[in-house]
């Protein structure tokens, strides 16, 4: 049976883990530029670097076809362009999830040192 629903008042996110804001990120704080220029490289980076294994996962896709006996002209390019987009988006989406680690992992060892 499901449990009661509490029916006081909701406690605030925000006081409750308040120790947790970063002391460089507090309110009424501007954001530097160089963080944000940072952060956009970065960005433009990953954007990039995904777009590239896209094309390059496509053209992996287009190089090694499925072998399949096809029954009407149309169903062989919709499957060709098909194979070929999955290839390409599997690609992208690897290449991402490693740049991602690549970035994120320093970022949160840096949080911890800061931290200590």
């Amino acid at each position: 049976m499901p449990k009661p629903r509490r029916t006081g008042p909701m406690p605030d996110v925000f006081e409750t883990f308040a120790h947790r804001v970063d002391e460089e990120d507090a309110p009424g704080e501007p954001i530097r530029t160089t963080q944000m220029a940072k952060g956009a490289g970065i960005s433009l980076g990953l954007m990039v670097l995904t777009a590239v294994a896209f094309v390059l996962g496509f053209w992996t896709g287009t190089q090694n076809e499925p072998d399949l006996a096809y029954d009407h002209l149309v169903w062989e390019g919709i499957i060709k362009v098909g194979f070929a987009a999955l290839c390409g988006l599997l690609a992208a989406a690897a290449i991402l999830a490693l740049a991602t680690l690549a970035i994120g992992i320093p970022w949160v060892r840096s949080q911890r040192e800061r931290r200590r």
